[in-house]
C-alpha cells in the first residue's frame, strides 16, 4: 500500500480507537520522515546501528525522539514513565507503528532487521492483539515479521511460564525475540533457557565493567560462554570505547552496539556496509 493511504488509514483507526484524541495522528514531514503527534507532543524516529564482526551494518534499533512542545529532551523511558497506563500503552502501539513507517520509507524493500523495544507487559498486548493491526501495518509495508526483533527487557520478576509462552509464539509468528538489559538485575541462565529468545544483549553494567577490570573481562567471558552453549546470538551494547569493544570481542559476542558504532540518528545506514572506517573486526 502506498505510505500516504497507509498513514490516512491508520489516523482513521485512531479516530476510532476508544479513548483517543482527535489531535492524536501521524503525518508527513519532508521526504524521508514520519512524525506522530500524541498528546500535545511530537516525535520521530531515530536509529541506532549495529554491527557484526568485520564492521556490516546488519540492523537498526529504533528509539523514539521529542521534537517539540513540553518533553523535548527527556528520553523515550521519561516520556513512557510519565505517561498513564492506558496513555503508555496507546504510545508504545503508535510508536511501534513509527518506527515501521520511517524504517521502510528510508530501506523500501530491501530493508534489514528493525529492532523494537517492547515491556513484557507490550509484548504480551501484542500476542493477544486480535485484529493483527499491527501486522497489517507490516505487511502493508512490505515488511515481514521476520525482519523485526523485539526487543523485551527481563527485570526478572515476571512470572516466567507466561513471558516464554509469549516469546514462543512471537518466534512461532516469524518475529526474532531478544533479551534486552541481560546482567543488570539478573544473570539466572536457567530463567534464559527457558525463555528461549533468539538473542540476549547484555546490559551496560556487563561491558563496563569488563572495559576496566581484567576478573570483569574472564566473568563475561564465562557468561557469553553459557548463553553460547544455549545457541543463543549475543549483542554488547553501550559500547563506548575501543576498550569496550576488544573486551566485547575477546567474550565471543557476535553483534555490537553503542556510541561508538554510531549515534541515534534520524538516518539508517547503508546495509552490509562498515558503519565507520577504521573498525578491523575479526574473529
Amino acid at each position: 500500500m502506498p505510505q500516504p493511504d497507509l498513514i490516512r488509514h491508520l489516523n482513521a483507526r485512531l479516530r476510532a480507537r476508544p479513548g483517543s484524541e482527535g489531535d492524536d495522528h501521524f503525518e508527513l514531514a519532508g521526504v524521508r520522515e514520519v512524525q506522530a503527534h500524541f498528546r500535545g507532543r511530537i516525535f520521530r524516529s531515530v536509529f541506532q546501528p549495529q554491527i557484526r564482526r568485520g564492521g556490516e551494518v546488519i540492523c537498526h534499533e529504533a528509539f523514539l525522539q521529542v521534537l517539540a512542545r513540553d518533553g523535548v529532551g527527556a528520553s523515550p523511558q521519561t516520556i513512557f514513565e510519565q505517561a498513564g497506563d492506558d496513555d503508555s500503552i496507546a504510545l508504545d502501539r503508535m510508536a511501534r507503528k513509527l518506527h515501521v513507517l520511517n524504517f521502510v520509507r528510508q530501506r523500501g524493500w530491501q530493508a534489514g532487521l528493525l529492532a523494537l523495544n517492547l515491556s513484557p507487559e507490550a509484548l504480551l498486548a501484542l500476542v493477544d492483539d486480535r485484529d493483527g493491526l499491527f501486522e497489517a501495518v507490516l505487511a502493508d509495508s512490505g515488511l515481514l515479521p521476520r525482519q523485526v526483533v523485539l526487543e523485551v527487557a527481563d527485570h526478572g520478576f515476571e512470572d516466567c511460564a507466561s513471558l516464554a509462552a509469549a516469546i514462543a509464539r512471537c518466534r512461532g509468528r516469524g518475529y526474532r525475540v531478544a533479551i534486552d538489559n541481560f546482567g543488570r538485575f539478573s544473570c539466572d541462565i536457567e530463567r534464559l533457557e527457558a525463555l528461549a529468545p533468539d538473542i540476549v544483549k547484555l546490559d551496560r553494567c556487563l561491558i563496563g565493567h569488563a572495559g576496566h577490570l581484567g576478573f570483569a573481562r574472564r566473568v563475561l567471558a564465562e557468561l557469553c560462554a553459557e548463553v553460547r552453549r544455549l545457541g543463543i546470538q549475543l549483542v554488547s551494547q553501550s559500547i563506548e570505547s575501543r576498550q569496550q569493544l576488544q573486551a566485547a570481542m575477546a567474550s565471543g559476542v557476535d553483534i555490537f552496539q553503542g556510541y561508538l558504532i554510531g549515534r541515534p540518528a534520524p538516518l539508517c545506514l547503508p546495509l552490509g556496509q562498515p558503519a565507520a572506517r577504521g573498525y578491523e573486526l575479526s574473529a
